[in-house]
Formats: C-alpha cells, structure tokens, sequence
C-alpha cells in the first residue's frame, strides 16, 4: 500500500513495528528532533522529544499547535529519523502541560519503520525557485520544502513527466545576487488538489554551485542543532 510521509511527502512502503520498552526509549530518546503531522496543520511542524515514558512520547508545544487549535484527543502522526529506520508514529495528543516548559504528551498507537535509503539527509526548507524545462523561456515558480546534497522536494501547480530533466535555480539566501543553480531529474510525483508535490534528484551541478549547497547545507546543519539546544528544557 502506498503512503506518504511528513517531510518527505513521497510514497513508500512501511511495515508496523512492535517496539521493546528499550528500544522505545533509544529511538524516542531525549534531543531526537520529531516531525508531526496534523489534520489541521497545513505542513508537518518539528519539536525536539524531551522524555518518553511508557507508552507516551513528550515534546515542546509548537507554535503551530496554538495558531491552529490543536486539541487534546487529536491524532498526530510523528516522524523520527534514527540510524538506518524513519519510525513514524500513529498516535493520539493525550494532554497538554500549561506550564513551562509546555510540554505535549501523545499516546502512542501503533509504530512503524520505513527503510530509509537516502543517501543523505534531508532538511526541511521554504526556499522560492524557478524550475525551467527543456525549450522553455518561462520559468515555473516552486518552492523548495526539503533539500539535501542529492535532492530536493518541492511543489508547484503546473505538471512535469517524471524523469524529465530541469534547470533549478534556488534563492536560498546564500549569496543576495546569485542563485543556487543546478541541473535534477523528476522522480516522484503525488497529485494534490490544488497543487503537485515533486521528488527531484540533483544530476548535475558545477563546482561553484556545488560550494553553495555545502554551505547551505552546514548553514541548515547548525540551524538544527541550535533548535534541538534552546528547545531542549
């Protein structure tokens, strides 16, 4: 069966898993950053995991849970990335801590684990771009919401085959003149509504932009590692 999953928004086949007390609290463990994914939250938001106990895993309220009105008794799917398994959690916001540090509890349902055969890690972003395809002058207007080394994800309304070829170019806030530039291949794609969701792998990219993404890349790196640091209390 197919799915698609919090930040990566791609399909994937995953298997349900039965977790040991143990192993719980080695993958749910204390500073590993979590995506959650809510029925009323447009995007998965990231917290940092404060504690687990039992069957219920604790992280910081995010911003997005209040703007939203996220309710006690609401079902969550969570995403945590440890060694070579995303485990992703199907589980239920079973109370709410009002005082600091704010803490949210869910129940865990039910886990299960996805391969993940990336071969880099991917970090979640909101970078404008244009995609350009083969004979075209116009450029599709994109945003970027997770990128990587090898890849990207992105989402635009307009349709592109998969395995076609673009030339991307990035604003992501490296350099105030010039884009990120490179060349990548369509390999997923998933059909929303209102708009698409695309899986592109980098093909081909010069040794200038190539210097860029590392940048962006460590940037991104430090980014997270301050947010696991001033979110853990």
């Amino acid at each position: 069966m197919m799915n698609v999953e919090l930040s990566n928004w791609v399909p994937i086949q995953k298997e349900e898993y039965v977790l040991s007390v143990k192993e719980k609290e080695e993958i749910f463990k204390r500073g590993a950053v979590i995506s959650i994914k809510h029925g009323y939250i447009f995007e998965p938001v990231l917290s940092v995991i404060q504690k687990t106990e039992g069957e219920c895993v604790y992280f910081r309220i995010p911003e997005e849970f209040l703007k939203n009105n996220v309710f006690k008794g609401d079902l969550v799917s969570c995403q945590v990335m440890q060694g070579e398994y995303e485990y992703i959690i199907n589980g239920i916001i079973s109370e709410f801590e009002v005082t600091y540090p704010w803490l949210v509890e869910v129940t865990i349902k039910s886990v299960s684990r996805v391969k993940n055969n990336r071969n880099a890690k991917r970090y979640l972003t909101n970078f404008q771009s244009r995609f350009y395809t083969k004979g075209s002058d116009t450029g599709i207007y994109a945003i970027i919401k997770n990128i990587s080394m090898t890849g990207v994800g992105a989402v635009f309304r307009e349709e592109i085959k998969p395995q076609s070829l673009v030339n991307v170019f990035v604003s992501a806030s490296i350099d105030k003149i010039q884009s990120l530039e490179f060349k990548a291949k369509i390999n997923r794609i998933i059909n929303r509504e209102i708009y698409n969701e695309y899986g592109l792998e980098i093909v081909e990219i010069d040794e200038i932009n190539k210097d860029k993404l590392d940048k962006l890349i460590y940037r991104l790196e430090c980014n997270e590692a301050e947010f696991v640091s001033n979110s853990l209390k």
